[in-house]
């Protein structure tokens, strides 16, 4: 249990780290995720589910109009 909470901590700080350096402030004055954030944050993911199901999708279009077989050449 020591082990995930220590892996934990390394993310939780890498991420705030990378945050902090391109200037995005992700804590208010009290110490709390700003609600604005969260929104950012769920839409972003909200964003990736959905290009990742279109492009799986796609993935199986293509995979299932590959014929079977080839044709001799002529």
């Amino acid at each position: 249990m020591d082990m995930m909470r220590s892996y934990y901590d390394f993310l939780h700080m890498a991420i705030e780290y990378n945050f902090n350096r391109v200037g995005v402030d992700i804590r208010d004055e009290r110490g709390a995720v700003s609600t604005e954030m969260a929104v950012v944050m769920a839409a972003m993911v909200a964003i990736a589910v959905a290009l990742g199901a279109i492009f799986i999708a796609k993935a199986r279009t293509n995979a299932n109009n590959i014929p079977d077989t080839v044709p001799a050449p002529a």
